[in-house]
């Protein structure tokens, strides 16, 4: 499950790995950064990251592995394309992304970043009751942040988005009436729910679950050809053995179930920033609730 928002302390980790070169030389250390989050969280057991040390440990590579300084998504973005304070990234992909930085198409939560359920408060629950399609859903205000990707595809199918730059002020806009809903993964309703549960009346829309096809890549710098391989690599060594999946399992498992997919209308919304190079027809990399392959 997703942890806690606990603030640590970054650290440097290094991992020897005894591959040779051609050359009978040692590969080069791999020395890889990653943006530490604009929300806290326990570092040692946040799921993106284990996937990353999962699959450089698959690569053969030796590596180091360090957070920068804290920064909110546009900003580690930014960082990337320079490629010094910041050499690796995850997050959701898109046509324009693609074009500035090299994708692992291998997406990380099996799209599961695009099975969507709604917070809301308790007062406004009776507003979703009677709805059951897009155009119903239409009539809503939603709040999301304004450099997520997830704001643009809810745009472009006609939804009515307001936008802010932190967590805390979409939850506050939620809460004073300035939104309907707040459209949120699977896989991060449960943890923030039992965050604000004690001091807030918001709470999840149980009728409703807008999906669309959505993939998190890990990105790295355009220069950065060893590093795309290595990850690369370390990936689909995983994803054959097994390990892949076991972790993901381990992570997201309760979380699906606690979702109860089955006993919701499934709001299909298209996705026009998907790059063409998207495996979408590879249903192995994919979660659906009628093919659950978790354990696969």
């Amino acid at each position: 499950m997703m942890a806690g928002w606990l603030a640590l302390a970054a650290s440097l980790l290094v991992y020897p790995v005894t591959s040779l070169a051609s050359n009978n030389e040692p590969d080069p250390t791999l020395n890889i950064i990653y943006p530490k989050p604009e929300r806290e969280h326990e570092l040692d057991n946040w799921y993106p990251l284990a996937l990353l040390k999962l699959a450089l440990e698959h690569s053969g590579q030796a590596y180091t592995l360090q957070s920068s300084i804290k920064m909110v998504q546009s900003r580690a973005l930014k960082e990337l394309e320079q490629g010094e304070l910041v050499n690796v990234v995850w997050s959701m992909t898109s046509i324009e992304r693609e074009e500035v930085f090299k994708p692992i198409r291998i997406p990380i939560y099996k799209g599961l970043y695009g099975w969507r359920l709604l917070l809301t408060t308790k007062d406004k629950l009776h507003l979703f009751e009677p709805l059951k399609t897009a155009a119903q859903l239409k009539k809503l205000y939603f709040v999301q942040g304004h450099d997520w990707p997830d704001t643009e595809i809810l745009k472009d199918n006609g939804f009515q988005v307001s936008t802010s730059t932190s967590y805390e002020s979409l939850y506050n806009m939620l809460i004073k009436g300035r939104g309907d809903a707040f459209p949120r993964s699977i896989l991060e309703i449960d943890w923030e729910l039992a965050l604000l549960a004690e001091t807030h009346s918001i709470t999840t829309v149980p009728n409703v679950v807008l999906n669309y096809p959505a993939a998190i890549y890990f990105f790295v710098n355009s220069q950065r050809d060893d590093l795309h391989n290595a990850i690369q690599t370390g990936l689909e060594k995983a994803y054959q053995n097994g390990e892949f999946n076991n972790l993901f399992s381990r992570y997201f498992a309760q979380s699906i179930a606690n979702a109860k997919l089955a006993d919701k209308e499934i709001i299909k919304l298209e996705n026009k920033h998907l790059p063409k190079l998207t495996p979408v027809n590879n249903s192995a990399l994919w979660f659906t609730p009628e093919n659950n392959q978790l354990n696969k």
